[in-house]
């Protein structure tokens, strides 16, 4: 059975003359099994519609494949992911970035925004991943900055599954600011006149402007927590403020994952501490107790707790007390008992080392 030929040959986007997902929608086989072959050559456009367009594909059951002909940048890059199989022409690229937004607003309502492009970007690397089989640490960097990749590079990443024999010469973009001389030739060939002049400049993504970088009084007025380190690098960078969101939201929940697994591991290392260390109760409620108070400070401060100083008397115990237990461990006696055994052997140790702690 011949497969449904779908093309994306242009903007992605709701507007007049734009590729939308309801488009594509309609476009599908209603029977919802019988094979379908996309053909895409887009400067990309909105991201979600873009997603849209991946997530109907995505469920659509029948067998899906794209072929880059002969480009797919931005969200259209994304898009491939969908499919079963991709292909892409000799003189194919596709270009990634991270989504990013022209916004603006109150400071609440860009971190809203800022939350949503991140979460975009983390669906955005699982799928590339899924595809490509390599790590989030791979697809962080790429998403970086533009990134464009030939056809070749395409095929080593596993991006696609083969390159077609016969190259494409695609329309040329409307307006193609920033593209590197010889991806414009690769995939537009000679200008009108029939030289190779490169032609006449303008925006890569739809018709919007290259965002402009923001200014320390711009990032400071909407996100005043920001560190000066986080606004040097931004600055460095030449952030724009939609990219700045991003980013600060990103590393946010970052760090907010930190301290979850921090909070995490203080109640299990309390529980522990309950359950193995022997003693009377009042011996072991005591430290038990300074645990639960360590948690309840990460959590109200969202800062992990700096150890104080300690003596070297204190350290001293605290050394012969681990030197011990680990000797008893190394002879094969589980942990919870070397904790009695050490207790047990070295009387007074324990509770020196707990005193002079609190």
């Amino acid at each position: 059975m011949q497969p449904k030929r779908i093309t994306i040959d242009g903007v992605i986007g709701t507007n007049e003359g734009e590729i939308s997902s309801q488009f594509i929608k309609s476009q599908l086989p209603i029977n919802g099994t019988d094979p379908i072959e996309i053909s895409i050559h887009s400067e990309g456009g909105s991201v979600f519609e873009g997603f849209a367009i991946y997530d109907a594909l995505r469920a659509y059951a029948g067998l899906k494949k794209c072929v880059v002909a002969s480009s797919a940048f931005s969200i259209a890059s994304f898009i491939p992911m969908a499919c079963d199989d991709v292909e892409i022409t000799p003189n194919g690229y596709m270009m990634l970035h991270s989504p990013y937004s022209e916004t603006g607003g109150t400071a609440d309502e860009m971190m809203n925004k800022a939350s949503l492009l991140a979460q975009m970007k983390r669906s955005m690397i699982a799928a590339y991943c899924e595809k490509t089989k390599k790590q989030e640490t791979d697809f962080e960097s790429i998403l970086s900055k533009d990134t464009f990749l030939n056809a070749e590079q395409c095929l080593a990443y596993g991006l696609v599954n083969r390159i077609t024999p016969a190259p494409i010469t695609g329309r040329i973009f409307a307006r193609i600011q920033s593209m590197p001389h010889g991806i414009v030739q690769a995939l537009f060939g000679a200008d009108p006149s029939g030289d190779n002049r490169e032609p006449t400049k303008g925006k890569t993504m739809s018709d919007s402007q290259k965002p402009v970088a923001a200014t320390v009084k711009q990032i400071k007025a909407a996100f005043p927590k920001a560190k000066s380190d986080f606004i040097v690098r931004a600055m460095e960078q030449e952030m724009p403020m939609e990219q700045v969101a991003a980013t600060f939201a990103t590393e946010a929940m970052s760090e907010n994952e930190m301290l979850i697994a921090r909070i995490s591991a203080l109640e299990t290392e309390m529980a522990a501490y309950k359950a193995a260390l022997p003693g009377t109760p009042e011996e072991v409620i005591q430290p038990a107790a300074a645990m639960e108070e360590e948690v309840k400070a990460v959590a109200r401060s969202g800062v992990k707790p700096v150890a104080k100083a300690r003596s070297a008397s204190v350290a001293t115990a605290k050394s012969k007390w681990d030197s011990a237990i680990s000797d008893c461990v190394s002879k094969g006696i589980p942990r919870a008992k070397a904790l009695s055994v050490v207790n047990r052997n070295n009387p007074g140790l324990r509770e020196q080392m707990n005193s002079e702690a609190s």
